[in-house]
Parts: C-alpha cells; sequence; structure tokens
C-alpha cells in the first residue's frame, strides 16, 4: 500500500521512467516504462511550432493509455526523411568512350622503298651479280690458279726462240756471228763449198730446256695445290658471311619498318589522348596542366615517328649495300619474314662437325701451307739437273737459210753458297707458320664458344620476348583503364600520361625483343652452317 502512494506521487512530478495513469480508471495504478537505447541523432532541422503547455497535474488531452500500441507520428515540417536502402541494380549509367578523330602529316604510312624484294631467290641472285665481297673472294681463287699453273710450269719443258740480224761493218764480205762463232761458220762452210752467209746475217736460235730434277719446285707445285684448296674453303666463308649479313638486313628492314608502324599507331593514340584532354579542358572539368602534360606525351610520340622512319631508310640503305646496289631495297608489302630465313635455310646446310666449318678449315689449310713453305726452302738446297737443246739457223746465198748447228746437252747446278739467302727464308717461314698455328688456335677457340652463345641467345631472346609480350598486354590494359579513368572525371592527367609512356615502351621494347630473336636464330643456324650457292 505504501509503495502505490510512493509511485502515485513520482508520477505527476515527471520523473523519467514513469508513465502517467489512464483517467477514469477505477483505482490508481502506474505503468514504469522500460527503459530503451537512445536513437541515432538525425540532421538538425528547425523547431516545430511550441504548443501549449498541459497542466502539470492533468494528463493531456487525446493522451493514448500506456498499453495501447502507438501510432506512427506524422512527419515534421524541415525534418529529412532517412534514404532509402540501394538496390544493387540500380547502377548508375556510364558515358561511352570518348571518341576523337584525329589527324596528323606524320600518321602517313612510310613511303615504300624504290626497290622491293619479292622472294629470297631473288635477293640472293642480286647478291651474286654485285657483291664485292663476293667478287674479291672469286678473284683470289683465280689467283691461287694462276700461282699453281706457275708451279707446275717450272716443271714443264720450255721452248724460246730468238731472232737476230747482224752486218759487218768493216768487212761486209766476211759474215760474223759473234766473233769466233762467226769466222768457223763462214770459213767452215764456205771452204767446203757448202753455202755462203748472207753479208745480212740473219740468225735464228730456238732453245729448249726440259728439267729433270728439281725437288723445290716438285714440292712448290703441293703447296701451290693446297693454297687453291685454302681459297676455295674462303670462298664458301665468304657466301657464308654474306649469307648472314643478307638475312640479318632482312630482319633489321622488317623489325624497322614493323617499329615505324607501332610509332604511327602511337602517335594517333596520342592525339586521341589529347583531343579528350581538350575536351574536358573546354567543358571545364579540366585543367590547363592537364592539356600541357599530354601535349608533352604527343610530342615525343611525334619524335619516336621521326626517329624511326630514319632507321628505316637506314635499315633499307643497309640492305641495299649488302646486295650491291647504293638504292634502298625494302621488302614486298605482305611478304613474310619467316618465307625469307626459310629460303636462307634452304640455300645452306647443316655441318656435322665444327671441324668442318669453312673458316676453320681455311684456317687449317693455311697452316699447311705454311708447313709447306719450309720444305720448299730446304729443298732448295738440292742440285738441279735439266737437259738443254740448241739450234741454230742463218741466212744463205744462194738460197733462203742453213742449220749448220743443233747442239744437245744436260746441266747439273750444284747450289753451294747464296750469300745466306736461303737461310733468311727459312726463318721467314718457320715465322709464318708459328702465326698460322697461332691463328688456328685462336679461330677454334672463338667459335666454339661463339657457338655456344649463339644458342644460348636464341632462348634467352625468346624468353625475353616473351616477358616483354606479356608486359605490353599490361601496359596495354592499364593504358586503357587508365584513359576510361580519365574520361569519366576519376584519374589524372599525370597518371594518363604515365600509363601512355608505359605502354609507348613496351611497344617499342617487344619489337626490339622481336628483332634481337630472329637475328639469334640466324646466328645459331649459320654458326654451325654451310652455304653452297
Amino acid at each position: 500500500m505504501n509503495a502505490l502512494v510512493f509511485a502515485a506521487l513520482l508520477v505527476p512530478a515527471g520523473i523519467p521512467g514513469a508513465a502517467a495513469a489512464q483517467p477514469g480508471s477505477g483505482q490508481s495504478q502506474t505503468v514504469l516504462a522500460q527503459y530503451t537505447a537512445p536513437p541515432q541523432r538525425a540532421p538538425p532541422a528547425p523547431p516545430p511550432p511550441t504548443p501549449s503547455a498541459p497542466a502539470p497535474n492533468k494528463p493531456a488531452p487525446n493522451a493514448q493509455a500506456p498499453n495501447a500500441p502507438r501510432a506512427p507520428a506524422p512527419p515534421r515540417p524541415g525534418r529529412p526523411r532517412a534514404p532509402a536502402s540501394p538496390n544493387p541494380d540500380d547502377v548508375p549509367e556510364v558515358p561511352p568512350p570518348f571518341q576523337a578523330n584525329v589527324s596528323d602529316p606524320l600518321l602517313a604510312p612510310a613511303p615504300p622503298a624504290p626497290q622491293q624484294l619479292q622472294s629470297w631467290n631473288e635477293a640472293l641472285t642480286l647478291l651474286r651479280q654485285r657483291s664485292t665481297d663476293l667478287q674479291a673472294a672469286l678473284g683470289q681463287l683465280e689467283v691461287a690458279a694462276g700461282t699453281w699453273r706457275i708451279a707446275l710450269a717450272n716443271l714443264l719443258p720450255s721452248v724460246t726462240g730468238d731472232l737476230s740480224v747482224q752486218y759487218n761493218v768493216l768487212n761486209p764480205d766476211i759474215p760474223a756471228v759473234g766473233g769466233g762463232v762467226g769466222g768457223g761458220v763462214g770459213g767452215g762452210v764456205s771452204g767446203a763449198g757448202g753455202f755462203t752467209p748472207t753479208q745480212l746475217l740473219g740468225i735464228g736460235v730456238l732453245t729448249a730446256n726440259v728439267p729433270v730434277v728439281d725437288l723445290a719446285n716438285l714440292y712448290a707445285l703441293g703447296s701451290a695445290k693446297e693454297s687453291r684448296r685454302t681459297a676455295n674453303l674462303s670462298l664458301a666463308e665468304t657466301r657464308r658471311q654474306l649469307t648472314r649479313g643478307l638475312a640479318q638486313a632482312l630482319v633489321s628492314v622488317s623489325s624497322n619498318e614493323r617499329l615505324a608502324e607501332v610509332n604511327r599507331v602511337n602517335l594517333r593514340t596520342a592525339l586521341e589522348r589529347l583531343a579528350l584532354a581538350q575536351r574536358r579542358f573546354e567543358l571545364g572539368a579540366g585543367t590547363r596542366l592537364d592539356v600541357v602534360r599530354v601535349e608533352q606525351d604527343a610530342q615525343s610520340a611525334r619524335r619516336n615517328v621521326v626517329t624511326g622512319d630514319e632507321n628505316l631508310r637506314q635499315a633499307r640503305e643497309s640492305l641495299g649495300l649488302a646486295l650491291g646496289t647504293p638504292t634502298p631495297v625494302g621488302l614486298k608489302p605482305g611478304l613474310e619474314l619467316n618465307t625469307l630465313l626459310q629460303g636462307a635455310k634452304a640455300a645452306c646446310r647443316t655441318l656435322e662437325s665444327l671441324e668442318n666449318r669453312p673458316d676453320i678449315a681455311a684456317a687449317r689449310s693455311r697452316q699447311v701451307v705454311a708447313e709447306r713453305a719450309i720444305g720448299e726452302v730446304k729443298r732448295q738446297y738440292a742440285p738441279t739437273l735439266e737437259i738443254t737443246s740448241t739450234t741454230t739457223a742463218l741466212t744463205v746465198n744462194p738460197g733462203f737459210a742453213e742449220v749448220p748447228i743443233w747442239n744437245l746437252g744436260a746441266s747439273l747446278v750444284l747450289p753451294f753458297w747464296d750469300g745466306g739467302a736461303r737461310e733468311g727464308l727459312l726463318r721467314q717461314a718457320r715465322g709464318q707458320l708459328e702465326q698460322a698455328r697461332a691463328e688456328v688456335t685462336h679461330r677454334e677457340r672463338n667459335i666454339a664458344v661463339e657457338v655456344t652463345q649463339a644458342k644460348r641467345a636464341v632462348q634467352v631472346t625468346q624468353a625475353t620476348r616473351d616477358l616483354a609480350e606479356r608486359e605490353r598486354g599490361l601496359a596495354e590494359e592499364n593504358d586503357r583503364l587508365t584513359r576510361r579513368s580519365f574520361e569519366v572525371g576519376t584519374g589524372t592527367s599525370l597518371e594518363l600520361v604515365d600509363a601512355a609512356g608505359a605502354l609507348r615502351q613496351a611497344e617499342l621494347e617487344l619489337v626490339i625483343r622481336d628483332f634481337q630473336f630472329r637475328q639469334a636464330q640466324v646466328d645459331a643456324f649459320l654458326s654451325e652452317a654451310a652455304c653452297d650457292w
């Protein structure tokens, strides 16, 4: 009972947590309201008009019973309504990508070369006809053939003829054939009643020499034959080097043509970015700094086009020089580089061993020639034997000519002392032999390392090309996303320029890596090949 009285006293006082009693009830009952957490704060709103305050001890009119459900309160004027939960299907509409029509004189394709190759056979035909290196190698082969013919001539018989006219000024009636010979001929013949030489005496001498024993010249013939083989091997090495140079020049032209196309694509993309930046600046969504940054990137793309075209011209000129013409030479549009390289492989054959490579074989052949040179000098100490024959004819009166003399003889030459010339030749030959041996050793070492590096370069360049291709794909996606972000206003011009530069660098890197891979394939094949075209 005391508790009810205390509760009745608390309700009119307005203590929080107590609710007012319902009027008209039979007994005085109090209901304690349950405490709840305070609600979230709403944005401030203007206060509503203040109603007249009810009497402190009387409940407000139209008051609701404590146990009755409360009706929703009407919205107060000026108080914002809480936002509705977002619908995942309601995606804001994104504007389409910006399309710009750009034009620039540098976007025009690179001019074609005055002369264009259509096949590997055409290039090889021009190389045979105009290559100065090939002509020099053929000339060296002819020199070696001439040297061999000279060495052979020293072992074959030789015949010489000599015609002369003499007149005895003091005694015209007495013919003279060089002093004692003339007296003997004139007196003896005339005294015998045979013939009388004419006053204007004509003399013909026919001499024949037949070498019988000549060890030095016989050995020199074998050396000349080996020198001829050396010239043939040098010609094969020249063909291999020319094939390699031609293939590399073709790869260079193809790569630079591809690079020129990539530079123009990059320039077009840079100009489209510039148009986008200018459009944003005109609409007030961008700044002048954005335009300047993108314009700098466009100028860099223009510079790449100019330098790339110059590199293409130089590559075409190098190909023309490799083919023996001062005119720049390019490739026919649509001609695949792989087709040309297949032609190069068909013109050459793979060697079974590096010992058969032309340059190594030529170096060893030169060593053999140097060794035989020592043998030639030593055989000059040996005597020589030859048979000689001399026939003399004279003009006579009456008649025309008579042959009064025919001599046969043998000549044995004993080289006792020549002042030390043969000793000097021997030392010279020994020095040349040491040089030839050193060249063979040096070349074998270098070629072994060259072949190993060439094979490894194919694997390395292929791996770097694959990595460059992946980097290009990532840079392309980064550039696309960055450009799209810049279009919708969430990206900056600095990000746009950085992405464009990275894409351009990735494009150039991919072309360069592909060029290196092609060259490595050519070097690896020709390092163990011989070309017999």
